[in-house]
């Protein structure tokens, strides 16, 4: 039995955003735990790298067993383009506010702020993803991405350092790539439970 183009098209799109979201997660966490200089920072590192690959490896592996499933043509095909527009104009959002805010805080010299707000912003552009692609462990990721940021503003000193960088952006980045990781692999999981069962009525 063949899958419908929307089961066909939502896990090819969990698989790519899982991929995505690795990928993200890891330059977070380089960026950041090289910035800091220390061994604990490079085993770390090591760690998390380790991890992405295996998750890609999984995401590749997830994505050609979607693509190779019989599916059915889609009858409403206007509905893929009408996603995929909502979905430019979240992302078009997101980096128009990440380049003001930036901008805003380079012109008035708050240069501390930029990386945690633009994260903060990065987590508000997954909400309405959430409901867009239906899939409601985005809420849990976007909801993560603004209090870990928030929460270290609040927190920790602004001048506060990690080995040689900056906590208020080793704990955002370091922290929020993890949640990035996690959501990937929580996407994955059900990607590859949904081939496993697609398999079985094929």
């Amino acid at each position: 039995m063949a899958i419908t183009f929307y089961e066909r098209r939502r896990n090819l799109g969990l698989a790519g955003g899982s991929l995505w979201l690795i990928a993200v997660g890891i330059v977070y966490a380089a960026w950041s735990l090289l910035t800091v200089r220390s061994r604990l920072a490079i085993l770390l590192l090591a760690g998390i790298s380790i991890f992405a690959v295996v998750l890609i490896l999984f995401g590749i592996a997830m994505t050609r067993g979607v693509a190779q499933l019989p599916f059915l043509p889609s009858a409403r095909p206007s509905e893929g383009r009408r996603i995929m527009r909502r979905f430019g104009m979240i992302f078009a959002a997101e980096c128009v506010a990440i380049a003001v805010v930036s901008a805003v805080c380079a012109r008035t010299h708050h240069w501390r702020f930029i990386v945690p707000l633009a994260i903060v912003l990065v987590g508000l552009h997954f909400l309405p993803l959430a409901k867009l692609f239906r899939v409601p462990r985005y809420y849990v990721t976007g909801a993560l991405f603004c209090v870990i940021p928030i929460a270290t503003m609040l927190s920790v000193p602004a001048h506060a350092q990690i080995g040689q960088s900056l906590s208020w952006i080793t704990i955002p980045a370091v922290g929020c790539g993890l949640v990035s990781l996690a959501t990937a692999w929580a996407g994955l999981n059900e990607v590859r439970r949904f081939v496993a069962v697609s398999r079985v009525r094929v």
